[in-house]
């Protein structure tokens, strides 16, 4: 029973869910999409994972550039990280004008 309980616990663990993901850590960023060379701005948006039970937040390309009001997008990239299965997120930058 008690291996029962802790395969289950460890299947659920944080994780970004994009990318080379590490057990007990992981930060990369991935280049998604670019024009030209990086914009003046730069917006940033993310979800977050706590335990693999709960995950919030917005990290949307429209989120990130709404946020430096962003009209033309010059690039966009995927920044993930985690620690311990236990906080995960995922975040989108973008650059543009």
């Amino acid at each position: 029973m008690l291996n029962i309980v802790i395969v289950a616990f460890f299947s659920n663990c944080a994780t970004s869910g994009f990318g080379s993901v590490g057990f007990l850590f992981t930060s990369h960023k991935v280049g998604v999409y670019g024009t030209e060379l990086e914009g003046s701005k730069k917006g940033k948006a993310c979800a977050e994972s706590y335990l693999g039970a709960v995950a919030i937040g917005d990290g949307s390309v429209q989120e990130a550039a709404k946020k430096q009001n962003i009209t033309k997008i010059k690039s966009i990239n995927l920044e993930s990280f985690s620690v311990l299965g236990l906080y995960a997120s995922l975040c989108t930058l973008v650059t543009g004008d």
